[in-house]
């Protein structure tokens, strides 16, 4: 194990007497039903990736990571809207998309896009690319592993897509998006390399922390643990859990 790095990579959190929560099986109601992803070498002829695989990924990216598969659907939901109009999902995913080509142009010739762009909050997760690569950089320093699966990392002809920009690649996104949320909870409990379980007030600070701090914050927090409690009674849906 390299010098530093104390977790064994395996940890794993739970949240404390979580109660069952209905799988979803349909499609997303949001965002747009169009994605940037590089297919692995299996899927090249394929026309559509299926939302129950994209389900998929969610819960492998959740599992690589050690953290509640129901924390990573309901940031998800969070961050895409399930009342948004077409209008509003096609004005996000170009918001979006403008982001990542300049965080990507900005990668390879450093300064041409303005910052306010190029560092700005991009793909499936909305994630700001300071926070995507603090966090991948956390989960090699204190996990002393890649923040994507192999699996997930090497795609059609070798292609390597731990390319540390959001919006790239919607299945890397979910895997940043989970090591991020790793290093939240190792940073609300003051656990480095936390394996156990988190109180329901240990998750709504994970998940106020994801949206940073401030009022804006405590309603994203609030707004998820209702749809949370609500799901858990039958009258919401999570659209990004499936068992």
């Amino acid at each position: 194990m390299p010098q530093g790095i104390k977790c064994s990579g395996n940890e794993k959190t739970v949240i404390a007497g979580l109660p069952k929560i209905p799988s979803y099986e349909g499609e997303f109601p949001s965002p747009l039903q169009y994605m940037w992803y590089v297919p692995e070498r299996s899927e090249v002829f394929k026309l559509e990736i299926s939302d129950t695989e994209i389900r998929r990924w969610i819960k492998k990216a959740a599992a690589y990571h050690g953290i509640p598969q129901v924390l990573l659907a309901i940031i998800l939901q969070q961050e895409n809207g399930p009342n948004a109009t077409t209008f509003q999902k096609v004005g996000q995913f170009a918001e979006r998309s403008i982001t990542t080509f300049g965080a990507l142009v900005d990668k390879h010739l450093w300064g041409i896009f303005p910052d306010a762009i190029s560092k700005g909050s991009s793909g499936f997760a909305n994630m700001s690319r300071a926070a995507l690569i603090d966090a991948a950089e956390y989960t090699e320093s204190t996990y002393g592993k890649n923040p994507l699966s192999s699996e997930a990392r090497y795609r059609v002809f070798g292609i390597d897509q731990d390319t540390r920009v959001s919006g790239d690649d919607w299945k890397a996104d979910l895997y940043y998006c989970a090591s991020h949320l790793r290093q939240l909870i190792d940073r609300v409990t003051g656990s480095r390399c936390h394996n156990g379980v988190i109180t329901m007030s240990q998750l709504r600070e994970v998940i106020k922390s994801y949206n940073g701090s401030g009022s804006l914050a405590e309603k994203y927090a609030d707004d998820a643990m209702r749809t949370l409690q609500d799901a858990i009674a039958g009258t919401a849906t999570l659209y990004f859990y499936e068992e």
